[in-house]
């Protein structure tokens, strides 16, 4: 999944291009990104079934998988901080986009955050 692009039906796709924006440097393209995740779903009831967090850069060419990370607990509130790696295939500086999504054991992603 890491490094691949989000597929058509990812909340990335609309909110991943209004998210934090973050300017990489060749050759040193990796950021440390941490958000806490949710414990509320879309509807407003605690959550029950968190699998995991994915974290997507966008380089311009669309939300990419940067990482995939297991929830702390079901119900979510866990820190999470990662290091991603962000590939500059032509070496120049550049803004970056990032944003996280939250997805629960049934696989619906809930909206991007910056």
């Amino acid at each position: 999944m890491e490094g691949m692009i989000a597929p058509p039906n990812s909340s990335a796709w609309t909110k991943c291009g209004t998210a934090t924006k973050v300017h990489v440097k060749p050759p040193k393209s990796t950021i440390t990104v941490s958000y806490t995740e949710p414990t509320t779903g879309t509807d407003g009831k605690p959550l029950t079934n968190l699998a995991h967090t994915t974290i997507y850069y966008n380089a311009g060419d669309g939300p990419v998988i940067a990482k995939v990370v297991r929830a702390s607990q079901k119900t979510g509130g866990g820190t999470v901080s990662q290091t991603i790696t962000i590939p500059l295939p032509n070496q120049t500086e550049q803004d970056v986009t990032v944003c996280v999504t939250a997805t629960d054991s049934d696989e619906r992603e809930g909206p991007a955050t910056p």
